[in-house]
């Protein structure tokens, strides 16, 4: 057994199921019950969420691609630029490389700013959602599926890859 091929899946797996695992959370667990609270006590915990998790998922989710760039090439079959695009192994390796990236890319930029606008929608005297507010929140939970989407199709091309495909 080669150990160092070992060690690098071993983390790569691991710090894909952390990935994917905070954001089947938060869209199963943690946001349905935020919706449930007063919107000052969700905006107030939703930015302790954000604060937390921002920082860990940009170092996290980089070194996860790295760990696959690595595993694909270096310790895997992928010796050439031909191989990405001539081998059904290359070609899947490519596919979830790029969705893994533009997933990132989608939570990094798309669901924080369309988060972002959520918590600076304004509220009504009585601290009820706007119809600003409403459209935020129906837009976060929009780009907030097509995430999960995007996990799906990695997600598929780790299990095609595992079978050589």
């Amino acid at each position: 057994m080669n150990w160092v091929t070992f060690g690098v899946q071993w983390l790569h797996v691991l710090l894909g199921i952390v990935w994917f695992g905070y954001s089947l959370a938060m869209a199963i667990f943690v946001i349905p019950v935020l919706s449930s609270l007063p919107i000052p006590v969700q905006r107030q915990i939703g930015a302790g969420l954000g604060a937390r998790t921002e920082p860990i998922l940009d170092v996290l989710v980089p070194t996860l691609v790295v760990l696959g760039f690595i595993r694909g090439t270096v310790l895997g079959p992928i010796h050439s630029v031909a191989d990405v695009f001539t081998t059904a192994y290359g070609i899947t390796w490519l596919v979830a490389l790029l969705a893994a990236v533009a997933v990132y890319l989608w939570s990094r930029f798309v669901i924080i700013g369309a988060i972002r606008l959520l918590n600076e929608a304004p509220l009504t005297p009585d601290g009820g959602p706007t119809p600003e507010m409403e459209a935020a929140l129906s837009r976060v939970k929009r780009v907030t599926v097509l995430e999960l989407l995007g996990f799906f199709v990695i997600f598929s091309c780790m299990i095609l890859m595992r079978f050589g495909l």
